[in-house]
């Protein structure tokens, strides 16, 4: 019984210790490059100081940041002083998938640069999805759950980093047409069909008659047959996410239930069979969710490059206290919609610039409300300029 006493007084002394000043998980189990810096904080006590309190605060602070943007996006974000992390929230379209290229400019490259990317939860809680594995590189996150997701960008303890961030979304399937592209899209999603009786619930390809159409994704096929309005199908069931691929209209088909394919692998062959008996050959192709039916599939394969926003030359004021000498608002997304709209600042306003976009800035108040202003002329902060807040 002597080991059981010995450890009954050891977990009582950890206990204890641990109650008087948790230590966090990550410092047990450091995953992300910045937990394993935040450890290195902690040995060397920096967390006693005011700079590593900073530090600390404003990174769990930001996961709390309610500043919204939609891709495809580009932000110049300053990172330093008392704003050490940022961070910013966004959707990604269904059938799409995020692409996040952070570039650090060449004057900072000594500076350490985490990048995390976390979901929110339904308790509003931050769960974490995936992070940047060195401090430079690219993260492509494909979203099936449609989650709202939380974007935190943090640099080291008493450094400084200017980073533009890219979002741009990309495709999650290949189109379903050998040799054929989006300029081969003839019938949109939601067209009326019958007078009116129903909607369109997929999209059509045209393409000759025995054109080979092909797996979008990997999968196993989960039914092929005949029916009145497709003529001749199959659909295709993912591996990886909750969708499952209709293709009808087929001259014929290539493949039986329960076969396994891969990314290309031709199912059948284009043709007009079922009610498109009187139109010319192509295929009808459709996405259904597994608890929602169909959805538009045209987001799931196109590949039309997105256009991102051009950034004007960097502000000298980014990351500086500046006055606003105009009236504008300030906006909780950075598309500027009226709908997020926050409030309205007058001139001579006191606002530190966080950010910039090709449009605006990213700012903070005084009271510590973060949100995007459009471009207005700035200027220096006078001494004797008195406090100004949101109307």
């Amino acid at each position: 019984m002597r080991w059981w006493f010995r450890f009954l007084a050891f977990f009582l002394v950890a206990a204890y210790i641990f109650s008087c000043k948790p230590v966090p998980v990550s410092h047990w189990f450091p995953v992300t490059p910045r937990e394993h810096y935040e450890k290195e904080l902690y040995q060397a006590k920096l967390e006693q100081t005011a700079a590593g309190q900073t530090w600390l605060r404003v990174s769990e602070q930001a996961l709390s940041d309610s500043v919204f943007s939609v891709a495809p996006y580009q932000e110049r974000i300053f990172l330093g002083d008392s704003v050490p992390a940022q961070a910013l929230r966004l959707k990604i379209p269904q059938g799409r998938k995020l692409v996040i290229m952070p570039v650090r400019s060449s004057g900072d490259s000594s500076a350490h640069f985490f990048m995390e990317l976390f979901k929110i939860k339904t308790n509003g809680k931050t769960q974490r999805l995936d992070y940047l594995k060195e401090d430079t590189g690219t993260l492509v996150f494909e979203n099936d759950d449609q989650d709202t997701l939380l974007l935190r960008l943090q640099t080291g303890l008493n450094e400084k980093l200017t980073v533009t961030l890219s979002l741009a979304t990309l495709p999650t399937l290949s189109f379903p047409v050998a040799g054929h592209s989006m300029a081969d899209v003839i019938s949109a999603w939601g067209a009326e069909r019958d007078g009116g009786v129903r909607s369109h619930e997929g999209i059509d390809i045209r393409a000759r008659r025995g054109t080979p159409v092909v797996a979008s994704q990997n999968g196993f096929v989960t039914q092929t047959g005949t029916n009145n309005l497709g003529g001749k199908i199959v659909f295709l069931s993912s591996l990886s996410n909750p969708y499952s691929l209709y293709y009808a209209h087929l001259d014929s088909q290539l493949v039986s239930v329960g076969q396994r394919v891969t990314l290309g692998d031709t199912l059948g062959l284009a043709g007009n069979t079922g009610n498109a008996i009187t139109t010319a050959p192509h295929l009808h192709f459709g996405v259904y969710a597994r608890s929602a039916g169909a959805v538009n599939p045209l987001p799931f394969i196109n590949d039309k490059e997105e256009k991102l926003p051009d950034l004007p030359k960097e502000s000298q004021w980014l990351g500086d206290t500046v006055l606003i000498r105009k009236k504008t608002n300030i906006y909780s997304s950075s598309q500027l919609g009226m709908s997020e709209k926050i409030g309205s600042l007058p001139a001579n306003t006191i606002v530190r610039i966080l950010g910039q976009m090709s449009k605006g800035y990213r700012v903070q108040l005084e009271n510590g409300t973060k949100g995007y202003i459009p471009t207005v002329p700035l200027q220096a902060r006078r001494r004797d300029v008195s406090q100004a807040s949101i109307k």
